[in-house]
C-alpha cells in the first residue's frame, strides 16, 4: 500500500445516514493505513466538523476542506494552503434578500461559521454538521475576505435562483453543488481537484498513486484529477459519467469495498 493516497468524500460516500463511519469502513481504512497507505478526507466541512472523524481514524495526512478552499494539516494544526473569496456588499445584500425564509446563508471565516438568518434550514444543517453558527453581526470587519459561502435552499429551484444571481453579478468565484439543495460559492479556482494537486506537492512522495472517491458534483474535479476515480453507486449521474470505476452504495461500506480491491490487486 506504500505510495498510494486514498482521498474520500464524506457525506454520501464515507458516512452513513446517521453521520457515522461504519465498523466495516473504519476497519478497512485502519488496515490500509497499517500497510503503509495514506488516507485523508476531501469535504466541504470545517476543521471542527471533521475533527471527530480525524481522531477516530487517526488521520495525519493533510485534509482538503471547504471543498478545496483550504488544505489543513491536522497533525501540525496548520493551514498549508488557503484561497479567499471577496463578496461585494451589494451582492451580499441581494443574496440575503433572496434567501428570505426559503434558504439559509452561511459564511465561513477562519474556521468559524456565521449565519445571515436563522431558520429551519440553518438548524437542520447545524445538526447535520455538528457545528453551531454565530450571527454574521459578530464577524468583525464584515464584509471581509472569507473562505466560502454556503446556501442551503428549500428546493433545487430556489438554489438555482442563487446560482443565476451570482453568475449575473460577475463575481470571480467557483459555484458548485455539494447536495441537490446545497450551493457553495467558493474562491476562484478552488476545487477538490486543485487541492489534491496541492496536497501531492506538499507530500512530496515520489511515484505516488492517487485514488479519489465521491458521490456528488463537487467531487467531479477530485475524481478527474486522481489517477483512479471511483463513484459510489448512489452518485450523481454526471459523476458516474466521468469516474474511472464504480463501487457499491455508500450504505454498503464503499470504502471497505475499494480497499479490499486494492488489497486483492497487491
Amino acid at each position: 500500500m506504500h505510495r498510494i493516497l486514498l482521498v474520500s468524500d464524506m457525506d454520501g460516500t464515507l458516512l452513513d445516514r446517521e453521520q457515522r463511519i461504519s465498523a466495516e469502513n473504519a476497519e478497512a481504512i485502519r488496515r490500509f493505513q497499517a500497510q503503509g497507505g495514506l488516507f485523508t478526507l476531501a469535504t466541504g466541512r470545517t476543521e471542527a466538523a471533521v475533527a471527530p472523524y480525524v481522531r477516530e481514524l487517526g488521520i495525519r495526512v493533510p485534509l482538503i476542506l471547504y471543498n478545496g478552499a483550504k488544505l489543513y494539516c491536522p497533525a501540525a494544526d496548520k493551514v498549508l494552503e488557503e484561497k479567499y473569496l471577496e463578496l461585494d456588499p451589494s451582492l451580499w445584500g441581494e443574496i440575503v434578500d433572496l434567501a428570505g425564509t426559503d434558504a439559509a446563508v452561511l459564511v465561513y471565516h477562519c474556521g468559524s461559521v456565521y449565519s445571515a438568518n436563522r431558520n429551519s434550514w440553518l438548524e437542520a444543517h447545524e445538526r447535520k454538521d455538528g457545528v453551531a453558527s454565530q450571527p454574521i453581526s459578530e464577524l468583525a470587519g464584515w464584509p471581509c475576505p472569507i473562505t466560502k459561502v454556503l446556501i442551503v435552499a428549500a428546493t433545487p429551484q430556489k438554489a438555482l435562483q442563487f446560482e443565476e444571481l451570482v453568475h449575473s453579478s460577475g463575481l470571480p468565484c467557483e459555484l458548485v453543488y455539494s447536495e441537490e439543495t446545497y450551493l457553495e460559492i467558493l474562491p476562484f479556482k478552488a476545487s477538490k481537484g486543485e487541492a489534491l494537486q496541492e496536497l501531492i506537492r506538499h507530500l512530496g512522495v515520489e511515484g505516488l498513486r492517487t485514488i479519489g472517491i465521491g458521490n456528488h458534483l463537487n467531487d467531479i474535479s477530485l475524481i478527474q484529477q486522481a489517477d483512479l476515480g471511483y463513484a459510489v453507486d448512489n452518485a450523481h449521474p454526471k459523476l458516474k459519467e466521468v469516474a474511472d470505476a464504480h463501487t457499491v452504495h455508500y450504505e454498503e461500506h464503499a470504502l471497505a469495498d475499494i480497499i479490499q480491491r486494492l488489497l486483492d490487486s497487491n
